[in-house]
């Protein structure tokens, strides 16, 4: 029985969101608020900007909204005072349990 092109998407789509909220973790760990073209380079899904110059970033931001709506990450400011994004403190406290030496 062969997967269902729906079923690739939705597993597809569930391991992007894995990427983009473990990126944020590693941030968190060290106060940062990233956008999302750092988050989609982190997470190896940013396009290179010498095909074109818009839209390198598209997929993390479409990930990044969809987390929002579901109250899993927060818009933040980052130091160069540009819109960026971190976990909320509900789902940093579920993942912080997962980070290598968080309670050594």
């Amino acid at each position: 029985m062969a997967i269902r092109p729906k079923q690739l998407a939705r597993l597809g789509e569930f391991y992007l969101e894995e990427a983009v909220l473990d990126v944020l973790l590693e941030v968190k760990h060290e106060n940062m608020c990233i956008g999302a073209a750092e988050i989609s380079k982190r997470a190896g899904v940013f396009r290179d900007k010498s095909t074109e110059n818009i839209m390198n970033d598209a997929i993390a931001t479409g990930i990044l909204t969809k987390l929002a709506s579901q109250n899993r990450v927060n818009r933040c400011k980052q130091d160069n005072d540009r819109g960026g994004w971190e976990l909320t403190k509900n789902e940093y406290e579920m993942r912080r349990d997962d980070f290598p030496g968080e309670h050594e």
